[in-house]
């Protein structure tokens, strides 16, 4: 079975050759350099983004500075190598661990830049690419709605459904979708996930 981790990857790493260091994206304001910078940390340095989550720890808040500066000053092609490819010792290395931990990742990253560029469209996915970004939704729907106060149920129609949110104002929101596009709305890309939203 296809590597959709992989696949994703692979497609951004094209996208980001294709737009350019500069290009905007949906992810917290970066540019493609400083989301590239990120992927590339993410799979083969935990111990700065240790760093970057506690900072004021001076080795590793220093560590992190110096890194991201590093991977920040490559050239923007070598950097994307980076991305498309990480080092031998990373865990991404490892086809099921790749899946489980990067399915999701790459899949949202890779619509964060598609989707912040004009005219952009929406692409058709594969049942088998939608089961598997539907499998990451469920493992992670609670944490990522966990700061929602409405009670939220999100529908995949042939995928099944998905609860989470507090409950703590008595709204019933229901949202339904593709498991790509609900995955999306999961994330905070409200506005370009094109779910629907009714409420009960």
């Amino acid at each position: 079975m296809t590597n959709f981790a992989n696949v994703e990857r692979r497609h951004l790493a094209a996208l980001f050759r294709r737009v350019g260091p500069e290009a905007p994206t949906l992810c917290e304001g970066w540019t493609a350099r400083e989301l590239a910078v990120h992927l590339v940390l993410r799979d083969g340095r935990p111990d700065v983004l240790a760093g970057k989550a506690l900072p004021q720890l001076p080795v590793l808040g220093e560590r992190a500075r110096r890194s991201e500066q590093t991977l920040a000053g490559l050239p923007w092609e070598e950097l994307v190598k980076k991305v498309e490819r990480p080092p031998l010792y990373s865990p991404a290395r490892l086809g099921p661990v790749d899946k489980r931990m990067n399915t999701a990742e790459f899949f949202v990253h890779h619509e964060d830049v598609r989707r912040a560029q004009p005219a952009w469209h929406r692409r058709p996915l594969l049942h088998d690419e939608e089961k598997d970004l539907w499998s990451s939704l469920t493992l992670m729907a609670k944490v990522l709605l966990k700061d929602e106060d409405d009670s939220l149920v999100l529908i995949a129609p042939g995928h099944g459904a998905v609860r989470g949110g507090r409950g703590k104002s008595g709204t019933v929101r229901v949202l339904r979708g593709t498991p790509s596009e609900l995955l999306l709305w999961a994330y905070g890309r409200r506005e370009p996930a094109e779910v629907e939203e009714t409420v009960e």
